[in-house]
């Protein structure tokens, strides 16, 4: 059993890029106070927490995880719950747990516990995958766990699970056009959504259509954002040496804007060697799916590039104003323990499924 090297090798560079944009921002960031190396060394810590969680999952064979589905879908449930219950509000919303002083936000963790739930419900169903029955089940299941994020409120992790739903379901051989219908369907029901959103998530959408019609409110992000990567151009100003994050401008630029200040920093150059990372990390995921020795090890592999995938784009799209503003992280660069220990778990995962992969004989 060999762990695949491609994999690895993108993860600890990413993180090892993560580590240098946490230096960047938080050097900028005037909201910060003392040594930037107090945050590089804590999300150095954190890297390597998320690269032993990485090594023990791997360990241990995946199909364990499926045989426990069930406990950990009630799992998954009840650590939301708790943080509805016991969460600390942070920006008008509840999203994280404290203890002992560390705070972690279970909704990252619950990605991951979905995935596996849900390609072990669509594993199961193989031979009716593309049922509408099996297909509105499969929502069915995930539906307490999207209302649960979503009253946080936690508009944009909710979609990162309705994400999950839909590369797993596509991977499991759900068709195209069901797909779209639901989408459509989700469409149809806007304006029943729309009732539902809080007034700064209605904003956050009417800014996305004319960020320049509340420029000093809520398109102020936006546009804040749009200078900062612009003004990077080829290769950006340098690390540290930014002047949206310093002179107030750019707002959470080591979290939800930190593709902003990536791009100012260092530019289009930046920005390339990032997508490329994700690209060799990305392919390297799906090469392990591709590459199981079972359906639901194939599905667990698309589930996790459907929520790196996801992610990706919703953050830098947001950064560059195709996407409304939302809280969702960027894989590895955004500054955050538990989003770095989560989607380490979840490669974790994968490297599981690579280790015990179907080896080809000689005939």
């Amino acid at each position: 059993m060999q762990i695949d090297p491609i994999l690895l090798i993108a993860t600890i560079l990413l993180i090892g890029y993560g580590l240098v944009m946490t230096y960047s921002t938080t050097a900028e960031t005037r909201t910060f106070t003392g040594d930037p190396m107090q945050f590089v060394i804590r999300g150095a810590l954190w890297a390597a927490v998320g690269l032993a969680v990485m090594a023990a999952v791997a360990y241990f064979d995946y199909a364990w995880l499926g045989a426990f589905a069930p406990v950990l879908y009630v799992l998954t449930l009840g650590l939301l719950a708790v943080v509805l219950a016991l969460g600390s509000s942070s920006l008008g919303a509840q999203r994280s747990v404290t203890f002992v002083g560390l705070s972690f936000q279970f909704s990252e963790v619950a990605k991951v516990l979905m995935i596996v739930v849900l390609a072990k419900f669509f594993a199961d169903r193989q031979k009716d995958s593309a049922s509408p029955l099996t297909i509105l089940s499969g929502l069915a299941v995930l539906g307490p766990a999207v209302l649960l994020v979503y009253k946080q409120p936690d508009l944009g992790t909710s979609l990162v699970f309705v994400a999950i739903f839909f590369g797993i379901a596509f991977m499991a051989g759900a068709r195209i056009w069901q797909l779209v219908g639901l989408i459509a369907l989700g469409g149809a029901a806007f304006p029943l959504i729309w009732s539902l959103l809080k007034p700064y998530q209605q904003g956050r959408l009417l800014a996305f259509l004319d960020p320049y019609s509340d420029p000093q409110g809520a398109g102020w992000n936006i546009i804040q954002s749009l200078i900062a990567v612009g003004s990077g151009q080829a290769t950006g100003k340098g690390l540290t040496a930014g002047t949206q994050s310093p002179l107030g401008y750019l707002p959470i630029a080591e979290s939800d804007f930190v593709f902003a200040g990536l791009a100012e920093d260092l530019g289009f150059v930046g920005a390339v060697i990032l997508f490329a990372l994700y690209i060799v990390l990305l392919v390297a995921a799906l090469r392990i799916a591709f590459r199981a020795r079972d359906p639901f090890g194939l599905l667990l592999g698309g589930g996790v590039a459907a929520m790196l995938l996801f992610q990706i784009l919703v953050n830098v799209g947001m950064a560059i104003s195709l996407m409304p503003v939302t809280g969702i992280p960027l894989p590895f660069i955004s500054h955050g323990g538990s989003s770095l220990v989560s989607i380490c778990f979840a490669l974790g995962v994968l490297q599981s499924v690579s280790m015990r992969r179907e080896t080809p004989t000689l005939g």
